[in-house]
């Protein structure tokens, strides 16, 4: 079938038998004309051909050479239809080169468009949704139902029944957690009869942290998330705590607005913390070409293109790409737009560009990243100096030998000001300790530091009647030459000489706003050791000597201590730069096991052990000076035309204030005012849960997208989306709870010849799993499903000798061992060039580019999987042991068990009879066929190799690789 007649019979679904029903420009001509006149006489500002530009009404009316394209009310004098009408092949429109041919229904609504007058509408879905009238009986969810039902009365259709108890909690947990229910979980939802029962089936899925890795399942797709960089070297790279922060952001249920803005600027958010950092890796996700590339700035281009692309597709619902090289033909964004929006994110280092020490990289311990220790309770809730003394003081004799101090400062400017405690100049604030450091053994030394800004001396030990320092913590600062801005240092020096001694700077940043715990070792007259977060920074750099012995001072320890490097003039605090501080003399033996084996000893408390690393999260990061971006003359990045500056395509309205950099532009897009963004969302919601969206074509609300099935009930939920404070679960809970996602999913041949594709919402749809949850699906119902949370990516197994004829830079694809191999397929290791054979014949995306709505196909490829793949071969192994294991006495008490694993419910009797008869069948075959039974099962068990049979038979059915 080829594109025209699909695109015909898509619009006559979507608009239903228009008849003598009012012909609207948005629903019904608009699509036409973008289909068929646009590429040429469109709104792209560059000169239409014949100076006509139909998208305009003033244009399309004009006046030219006695001719007017469209006379409102007059079919005969508009020269378009006798144009389209026409047998000339010099001036038939459209022209016989394009391969386009109106269709008679089409040229019928054009000429009754012309008849009412060729009333023109702005595009519907560029101006601001608006909330829709809905009747006083439409409640919550009903709202939903009340819209689809007024539609399906239109068509003179009713809506389908609701679904069964077993079905529904199948369907909701299939698209809530990604999972089939267990057993005892449906008898109990089963014999739940209260009223609200599946309101909190629902409550109890949506708290899940599943839900959290089923959402993010999607939105993984549209950030083209990957482990490869792509391209022909598709070399591993690690940005899977990106992923990890998805899931976490999507259990946390984060506002789509907070969501937005940190995914795509995160990193210029004030104080922005380790985690906004890392949400970044939304757009370092885009390919990478590696190594010593001679084309770095033409990748580099192409990057930036990928994210305009992205951001346009994701949060748009736009084909931005179509304007890199010219004016866009159907929607109204010009070339010069297009590169205004380029330089939004033309400021953003390339790989191997360097940026100081930095580059767009970020190391942390990702035990600790989502979940950052807080050493100290919070602030004391009084504030008078007596009260914080006691307390302090009480902090220092319930610690015994660690000292602990905690201070919450106030704004830059009040100095000696601490939370509304002026302090006493004549009282140094200091923590005092009788320790005292012998320079014969071993010194560690160990502090607690958060802190959102560079500061030259965070806490230093400090003999002032001698004017020596013995140690002194820090982080750089601009003009610092103490260390690299942002990174942590720690200076040793000799006791004769201040000046003299040893810096040791950390490897990778640690201002971030998170709690880190700092340990330095002192080895003395050897070498200095530095640990962040339990773990020894192997990285860091030492400068200097390391010297021999260091100075042994009772005096007190001093906490907050310079500001840009300058020494502290007297014994109390200069605000506005620390957040919070914890000192401990002493090593927290439960965050270090490394620092415990140093054999330094601890009185009371034993290591434990960790197995944390360090890893690498690839981020964004805003140059210190833009770029400046020119226009691609014809998208060739080496003919650079006109210079822009970051803006705004004009279509949406008066220019948003102030600089437009990553961080403003994010937040203009979730103002609450946008046309597109709330709807482009909860669109992308809807065919979630219904297989296709409100408006079908996802990623294109423009002039060549689809009408709206339910237009009214789109706004509604935009609106609702926005007032919610961008509840993503609410916007669930609404779409759920609806009667219209409870209806059945059976369909009578009546109701198909009215709305084949279920656009009008007459039942529910019946569809085929997506490709992670068709692994998922089976590993969960053989019972070996790791439910594990997080983590690097794994590597289950897949069928032998696969890629061996290809040179893979990405390395050899070893199976991960125990568990890890019956992970979620959420956690495999996603390689793009060479994506895991199974997902991908299911319609997994390779990721090379942002997908936001996967194809459904049906291919015989597809069942050889499903039957014989060695990977859905061990889970029909393992489904039959769990059968086995069951204390069942008959074969159909088993055959129940292995229907309400897979399905929700038990068999028909006409079922029981044929599987059963089945089993039956494949026992005498395999007890007459030892050798087969072993190559099936390992060993010559002939009814463990039945019941495997059945078992793969039952993960074959068709209802078990849908959602009903």
């Amino acid at each position: 079938m080829n594109s025209f007649i699909i695109k015909t019979l898509t619009l006559l679904v979507s608009v239903g038998a228009i008849g003598a029903e009012e012909v609207r420009f948005n629903r019904d001509v608009r699509p036409i004309l973008s289909e068929y006149c646009y590429e040429c006489h469109g709104p792209a500002e560059s000169t239409p051909k014949g100076g006509l530009r139909l998208s305009d009404g003033a244009s399309a009316k004009a006046v030219k050479d006695g001719h007017s394209a469209i006379v409102p009310g007059s079919i005969e004098e508009s020269l378009v239809i006798s144009l389209i009408e026409s047998n000339d092949p010099n001036e038939q429109m459209p022209p016989l080169e394009s391969g386009k041919q109106m269709s008679a229904n089409q040229l019928s609504i054009l000429k009754r468009w012309i008849k009412a007058g060729a009333p023109y509408e702005a595009h519907w879905a560029f101006t601001a949704p608006q909330r829709p009238a809905v009747e006083t009986n439409w409640q919550g969810a009903g709202v939903i139902d009340g819209f689809v039902r007024r539609r399906l009365q239109k068509e003179g259709l009713k809506p389908s029944p609701p679904a069964d108890k077993r079905t529904l909690i199948r369907r909701v947990s299939l698209d809530l957690i990604g999972l089939p229910p267990p057993p005892q979980e449906v008898a109990a939802f089963v014999d739940d009869k209260s009223p609200d029962a599946y309101a909190k089936l629902v409550e109890r899925l949506l708290a899940a942290p599943h839900h959290g890795e089923r959402m993010a399942q999607d939105w993984l797709d549209a950030a083209r998330y990957a482990d490869t960089t792509g391209y022909a070297a598709d070399k591993p790279r690690t940005n899977w705590l990106y992923r990890d922060w998805v899931v976490k952001a999507f259990n946390d249920n984060m506002p789509f607005d907070q969501f937005t803005i940190e995914q795509l600027a995160g990193d210029m958010l004030p104080n922005a913390t380790v985690a906004q950092k890392i949400a970044t890796g939304f757009h370092r996700n885009s390919m990478q070409a590696l190594g010593n590339n001679p084309r770095k700035e033409e990748f580099r281009v192409k990057g930036i293109v990928d994210r305009l692309d992205t951001t346009g597709r994701v949060f748009l619902g736009l084909t931005l790409a179509c304007a890199e090289c010219h004016d866009h033909k159907y929607d109204p964004i010009s070339q010069k737009e297009y590169y205004q929006l380029f330089a939004i994110f033309n400021n953003i280092p390339h790989l191997g560009e360097k940026f100081g020490i930095h580059g767009p990289r970020l190391k942390v311990n990702p035990t600790t990243v989502f979940t950052p220790a807080k050493p100290v309770d919070e602030k004391p809730s009084n504030q008078t100096a007596e009260n914080w003394q006691q307390e302090l003081a009480a902090i220092i004799n319930s610690s015994g030998k660690p000292v602990y101090g905690h201070w919450p400062f106030d704004t830059p400017g009040n100095e000696g000001t601490l939370s509304g405690l002026r302090l006493d100049p004549e009282k140094p604030a200091v923590v005092s300790t009788e320790d005292v450091f012998d320079v014969k053994q071993d010194l560690a030394i160990s502090v607690w530091i958060r802190t959102r800004s560079t500061v030259a001396d965070i806490v230093s030990k400090y003999d002032w009647r001698a004017g020596q320092r013995s140690y002194v913590f820090g982080l750089g600062g601009e003009g610092d030459n103490s260390g690299i801005p942002g990174h942590l240092f720690a200076w040793i020096s000799e006791r004769a000489d201040v000046w003299r001694g040893a810096i040791v700077t950390s490897s990778f940043p640690v201002n971030d706003g998170e709690w880190h715990h700092v340990a330095m070792h002192y080895r003395a007259s050897k070498d200095l050791r530095l640990f962040i977060d339990g773990i020894e920074d192997k990285k860091a750099t030492v400068t200097g000597q390391v010297p021999k012995s260091i100075a042994v001072s009772k005096r007190d320890l001093v906490i907050g201590a310079g500001y840009n490097n300058s020494a502290v003039a007297n014994d109390h605090f200069l605000a506005g730069n620390l957040d919070d501080l914890r000192i401990d003399d002493t090593l927290p033996w439960e965050h270090s096991p490394e620092l415990a084996k140093l054999g330094l000893r601890h009185p009371e408390t034993s290591p434990k052990s960790t197995n944390a690393k360090l890893v690498t999260a690839q981020v964004m990061q805003e140059l210190p000076k833009p770029r400046p971006t020119f226009i691609h003359v014809r998208g060739n990045f080496e003919n650079s035309g006109e210079q822009v500056y970051p803006a705004v395509p004009a279509m949406f309205g008066k220019q948003p204030e102030g600089k437009m950099d990553r961080l403003h532009f994010a937040r203009w897009l979730v103002d609450g005012n946008h046309p597109l963004v709330a709807r482009v969302m909860v669109n992308r919601l809807w065919q979630q849960f219904f297989g296709t969206g409100l408006v079908r074509t996802v990623e294109d609300f423009g002039a060549q997208g689809e009408w709206p099935s339910h237009p009214e009930l789109l706004d509604w939920l935009a609106v609702e989306f926005v007032e919610s404070g961008w509840n993503m679960r609410h916007v669930i809970r609404l779409i759920v709870n609806s009667e219209t996602y409870q209806q059945q999913s059976t369909v009578t041949q009546a109701v198909l010849d009215v709305d084949y594709y279920n656009r009008l919402l007459s039942h529910a749809p019946r569809l085929r799993l997506p490709a992670e949850q068709i692994r998922d699906n089976a590993l969960a119902i053989s019972g070996h499903l790791n439910l594990k949370v997080g983590g690097p990516g794994v590597f289950p197994a897949q069928p032998g000798h696969i890629g061996e004829f290809r040179d893979s830079t990405a390395g050899k694809w070893t199976t991960s061992k125990g568990d890890d191999r019956y992970r979620r397929a959420i956690y495999t290791f996603w390689q793009r060039m060479y994506l895991y054979p199974s997902m991908e014949i299911f319609d997994a995306p390779s990721r090379e580019q942002s997908c936001v709505g996967r194809s459904r196909s049906n291919t015989a490829l597809q069942a050889l999987v499903t039957l014989n793949d060695p990977v859905f071969a061990e889970f029909a192994k393992l489904f039959a042991s769990r059968i086995m294991r069951q204390n069942l006495a008959t074969d159909r008490q088993r055959l129940v068990f292995a229907f309400q694993c897979a399905l929700a419910r038990p068999p028909t009797d006409i079922e029981a009879e044929q599987f059963l008869a089945f089993l039956t069948q494949q026992r005498q075959s395999f007890a007459a066929d030892p050798a087969g039974a072993k190559a099936l099962n390992g060993e010559t068990d002939s009814s463990f190799a039945g019941w495997t049979m059945v078992a793969s038979t039952i993960l074959n059915l068709d209802e078990c690789l849908h959602r009903p």
